[in-house]
């Protein structure tokens, strides 16, 4: 198996995983020292940033479900477009439940070296994400002139 093909099975086995709520077994994927670039700059470097980020995620969202719509590879990158589902039922961000249901996209590219995730750059749609748990207000639309 090429190390294209190993880096591919790497982030799906990462995310069967994730599916079941699994964090350890989702952070195997990456390196100690992995680098996040994205979701704004409240990661912390390293596994630990990413434990705390999710560990979160899923105490604002204990029913989130992320549904992997595309997977490409070059080289040593992997990138996977995706959707987030999940009813806001915990404390996000220092934003109160809601109870309100969200549905967001993104991508994320992850580069793999040795087998690890070493890097990975994300973004997601997260004015809708905001908006769906009530946190920005919604634009009213403009009366016709």
């Amino acid at each position: 198996m090429s190390p294209q093909q190993q880096n591919i099975e790497a982030l799906q086995h990462a995310m069967l995983r994730f599916k079941v709520k699994d964090i350890e077994g989702y952070l195997a994927m990456y390196s100690n020292a992995v680098i996040h670039h994205g979701y704004s700059s409240r990661i912390r470097p390293g596994v630990a940033g990413l434990r705390e980020h999710y560990t979160a995620l899923l105490k604002g969202f204990p029913d989130l479900r992320v549904e992997i719509d595309d997977i490409i590879a070059e080289g040593e990158k992997v990138a996977h477009r995706f959707v987030f589902y999940g009813t806001h039922r915990g404390d996000f961000l220092g934003i109160e439940p809601t109870t309100k249901r969200v549905t967001v996209a993104g991508m994320q590219i992850n580069l793999f070296a040795g087998g690890k995730c070493i890097e990975v750059w994300s973004v997601h749609d997260s004015f809708r994400f905001l908006s769906q748990i009530g946190a920005v207000p919604q634009l009213r639309e403009r009366s016709a002139r």
